[in-house]
């Protein structure tokens, strides 16, 4: 039995090397399967590099999100749980990876406004019709 008596230094250091080896062998997961199917689909469909990165990177990156979705529909709080871990996604996405991806970049970026409006109002259309569905 494996029994850590409340050492936090101890918990510390096995939760660190256990999040590292997943880590590790998820980049290898994605390295071997993943991205040489996304790399098969997108000369198949005839995809410029940056299309298949927006899109089928996308979607990969998606389906976990999807099939947690469907599968916690049957499930009486399925509902919440959804429309938190949809909301919580999207939001991490436009803050903290906006936020690096802005930050990192060493040229000045210019937005149209109307893109960020469309993005926006198509956003809060997406949230509003989750909630009224899903309610």
């Amino acid at each position: 039995m494996c029994d850590i008596e409340g050492n936090l230094f101890l918990f510390s250091l096995v939760a660190f090397f256990t999040v590292l080896t997943v880590f590790r062998f998820m980049c290898d997961v994605v390295d071997e399967y993943i991205a040489e199917a996304l790399v098969y689909l997108s000369k198949v469909m005839k995809l410029s590099e940056a299309l298949a990165g927006v899109t089928l990177l996308a979607l990969a990156n998606g389906a976990g999100d999807l099939l947690t979705a469907i599968v916690a529909s049957d499930s009486s709080e399925g509902v919440s749980y959804n429309i938190g871990a949809l909301l919580g996604a999207g939001l991490f996405v436009i803050t903290v990876v906006l936020y690096f991806t802005i930050n990192s970049t060493k040229e000045l970026i210019i937005i149209d406004k109307s893109t960020v409006y469309r993005d926006v109002l198509f956003y809060i259309a997406g949230i509003l019709l989750i909630v009224v569905c899903g309610i």
